[in-house]
């Protein structure tokens, strides 16, 4: 079998068209089409059908593609091993977390560009349990999140645990979070559904019984801490987010709870991927930058 038709296969998974597919290959779309058919002869399967406009993989393709998967990762080892002493290139595939990207990521970066200049870095800011699914399915390389649970499939490098805090403007002040059983009527600004923090905040306001006037959803952490300010609502973010708000008095936090709410940041890759040169040097560059003394599990 000719494993360039392997690699054709997963282009157009990952594409989602053949024409997608053949551009990134850098071939004609018949080259693609020809490939695809020939791995159908030599398996005796069809792999893909049209679905409307689309043309979608069959429940054969689909046991095939674990297979694929890790076909790929064997022969990305191998040519890593080659090239075990030259400097890293290729392509980097990482997903993060927006705040962590705004605040802790532009160190790391800065440091990943001067140690590894000729790799194609691509940076998306994604919701951790996004990341934490495209992990899993070999969408990303690496994922710089919070924990979202426990996942054997994963190997994760603890980047430490962050502090939330409770932030409102100075004319909330005297509002108080703490007392079971009430409607505080102001409006809590967060982003969306499955942010962790939003969780966490909401999961003890129900515990407490506590029920606010609504809330506000917002993407930009810059824009909650924007509305936060100009006494709007209050917010539930990380404390490194809003350190200089709290120390200029723009911010101040509201007592929460006895014990201070934690979330721990992580660095992970699949179990089963090899770790390349580029994801290596990242790592590094991203221990360093959080200070981090332990090694990601091998």
């Amino acid at each position: 079998m000719d494993l360039r038709r392997f690699i054709t296969l997963k282009t157009v998974v990952e594409e989602g068209s053949f024409l997608r597919a053949s551009q990134k290959l850098c071939c004609t779309q018949s080259t693609v089409t020809f490939h695809i058919q020939q791995l159908e002869q030599e398996l005796s399967i069809q792999l893909f059908e049209k679905i409307g406009r689309r043309m979608c993989l069959t429940s054969e393709g689909k046991r095939l593609m674990p297979h694929i998967h890790d076909l790929t990762r064997v022969m990305a080892s191998i040519r890593q091993t080659a090239q075990q002493d030259a400097q890293p290139s290729g392509d980097l595939r990482v997903a993060t977390g927006e705040t962590l990207l705004a605040y802790k990521m532009p160190q790391v970066l800065q440091r990943f560009k001067q140690r590894a200049p000729n790799v194609r870095l691509s940076l998306q800011s994604l919701n951790c349990y996004v990341i934490r699914d495209a992990l899993l399915g070999d969408e990303v390389d690496l994922g710089v999140f919070y924990r979202v649970g426990n996942d054997d499939a994963l190997k994760m490098l603890s980047l430490g645990e962050q502090s939330l805090a409770l932030v409102a403007s100075p004319a909330l002040q005297d509002v108080d979070f703490t007392q079971h059983n009430q409607h505080i009527p102001c409006t809590f600004i967060i982003n969306e559904l499955q942010c962790i923090f939003r969780q966490r905040f909401e999961s003890m306001l129900r515990k407490r019984q506590i029920t606010l006037e609504n809330t506000i959803e917002l993407w930009s952490i810059e824009s909650i801490k924007q509305c936060v300010s100009a006494n709007l609502g209050v917010s539930f973010l990380p404390r490194f987010t809003v350190e200089r708000e709290l120390r200029s008095g723009e911010l101040i936090e509201l007592p929460f709870s006895q014990e201070p709410e934690l979330i721990t940041a992580l660095c992970a890759h699949h179990a089963g991927k090899v770790v390349s040169p580029a994801m290596r040097v990242f790592i590094e560059c991203i221990s360093e930058s959080f200070a981090v003394h332990e090694k990601m599990p091998g």
